[in-house]
């Protein structure tokens, strides 16, 4: 460890992002400081208690679980990994039709083609092609190492080559999205599957690059759930000596001379430092902390592009266990007899989470149960301003769910213990996000390759990480863009960045 205790820094969310940057931080010499409006660690990365059950809140599987991949010697180095199981599913997902068809996506490749040529026998060359790319991605590695704005010569050069063989795959890919080449399918089950099991804006890239870290096994699924995993970084940052203030929310970033000084919280207390990191919510941060004092014409049209939507996120703790079913990354996909209304929108389907492969997370004999459905974040803003509505609202929801979910599961309305229901104000009372995103910008064709600010121009000593600062979200980005948040305060201050176990 490099110890020069006159250097501080002071990041501001206890997310994955801020908890990373928190480790590397300490890693480096700083002392660091973490202010966090919640009362946990974690941000979106979160888990709660409900009834004797743990509802997961995020993470379907994990990228670097692995140390196969890239992602895991950088887990290891903030104490995610150590000492976790993961599990790994046999599907991501499984697509049911009205007339009892079930298509599937399975994570081994090999079985994947093979179902969906025998399934849309049609669509054979869409399909080969599809699955020969991702092929082609299991061998890929991102390059990691520093950030661009560090990059050198040398540094260019050597991402060129890790990147050169798999260029025209990307170019291909990447300006497609989901929906452009489910069209191309002659099929309609695998089409609309297709745009069920990921956002048809997305860009297709995305989704190949997600089959091949499942085919590699690389992407599992950590057992106890999302809060467990936040803990684990937490516990790595305090044992590294790092301080952490819980119920503290961020007013104001100080500001002298066009150098971040420190924070003002919202009790009027002020904090100083010798830089600062957010790691909080990208719009709050630039327009509220800041008060759009260095946001440019560049910055203002990054906040117009797609958001990932808000969500309504409806629990269940069962008294079954689904044995019946597998380990699936996503869920069930099921169509209803008749559709619910949620919100503003009618939904005639459900994907369906079981948990059955969790049991750390209900007790003996029984399982949570998830579904989600993407909503409309001005009507449930404007519907909390009446309490007793809101609450009907979301008891009606969670009724409608039950009922739907009778149908597919005969005997399971008499077996629901718990429910519990998230809306998108849920979502920015506890993390703040921005219109209740909870990843923030969709990695569209469109945006795939925007290159978005970690510092701002004219203010010195001041860099963010996180969903915000790259389109796409995720824990691993959290991850990487928190550790080239410290890299780039290293190269500032004159140190030679530090990783690794100290």
């Amino acid at each position: 460890m490099n110890h020069n205790p006159e250097r501080s820094v002071i990041i501001i969310g206890a997310g994955i992002a801020g908890l990373c940057a928190g480790c590397y931080a300490r890693m480096n010499g700083y002392r660091a400081h973490i202010f966090e409006m919640h009362t946990l660690p974690g941000g979106l990365c979160t888990s709660w208690q409900h009834r004797g059950y743990t509802v997961n809140g995020c993470l379907h599987w994990l990228v670097g679980s692995s140390p196969s991949s890239e992602f895991y010697a950088l887990w290891e180095e903030v104490g995610a990994v150590q000492g976790r199981t993961f599990v790994y599913a046999d599907e991501y997902s499984r697509y049911e039709t009205a007339d009892g068809q079930a298509l599937r996506f399975p994570t081994d490749l090999d079985t994947l083609e093979e179902h969906w040529l025998e399934c849309a026998p049609e669509d054979g060359p869409s399909i080969r092609e599809f699955v020969a790319a991702a092929r082609r991605l299991t061998r890929f590695r991102q390059p990691l190492g520093r950030p661009p704005e560090l990059y050198g010569p040398a540094d260019g050069l050597r991402a060129l080559r890790q990147m050169a063989p798999y260029m025209g795959l990307m170019r291909r890919w990447s300006s497609l999205s989901i929906a452009d080449f489910a069209a191309r399918l002659k099929n309609p089950v695998l089409r609309d599957a297709l745009i069920r099991a990921w956002y048809p804006e997305f860009s297709a890239f995305f989704l190949l690059v997600t089959l091949a870290w499942l085919h590699n096994r690389e992407a599992g699924y950590p057992l106890g759930g999302s809060l467990e995993f936040a803990r684990a970084i937490e516990k790595r940052y305090r044992d590294l000596g790092g301080e952490i203030t819980y119920g503290a929310r961020v007013r104001r970033i100080l500001v002298r001379d066009d150098r971040a000084v420190g924070v003002e919280l919202e009790d009027g207390t002020r904090h100083s430092a010798d830089a600062v990191i957010s790691a909080a919510d990208g719009h709050a941060t630039l327009f509220g902390m800041l008060e759009g004092r260095y946001v440019t014409d560049k910055i203002r049209r990054l906040y117009e592009m797609p958001l990932f939507p808000p969500l309504v996120f409806v629990a269940l703790g069962v008294r079954r266990t689904f044995e019946d079913l597998p380990h699936l990354v996503a869920g069930l996909d099921v169509p209803l007899q008749r559709p619910i209304r949620v919100g503003p929108r009618e939904e005639a389907r459900l994907l369906v989470h079981p948990y059955n492969f969790d049991p750390t997370l209900a007790p003996p004999g029984k399982t949570v149960v998830t579904v989600v459905f993407n909503t409309d974040y001005d009507y449930w803003k404007r519907l909390r301003e009446r309490p007793q509505e809101y609450r009907a609202e979301k008891e009606r929801i969670a009724g409608g769910v039950v009922e739907a979910l009778e149908a597919r599961f005969p005997g399971l309305a008499a077996q629901v213990e718990m429910t519990d229901v998230a809306t998108p104000v849920t979502y920015e009372r506890y993390t703040g996000n921005w219109r209740a995103s909870f990843e923030g910008w969709m990695l569209t064709p469109q945006n795939a390759s925007v290159r978005v600010p970690r510092t701002l121009p004219g203010l010195k000593n001041f860099y963010m990480a996180g969903h915000w600062t790259m389109p796409g979200g995720g824990v691993p980005t959290a991850l990487i863009t928190a550790r080239w948040a410290v890299q780039m305060m290293c190269h500032h201050d004159g140190r030679k960045f530090v990783g690794g176990i100290q």
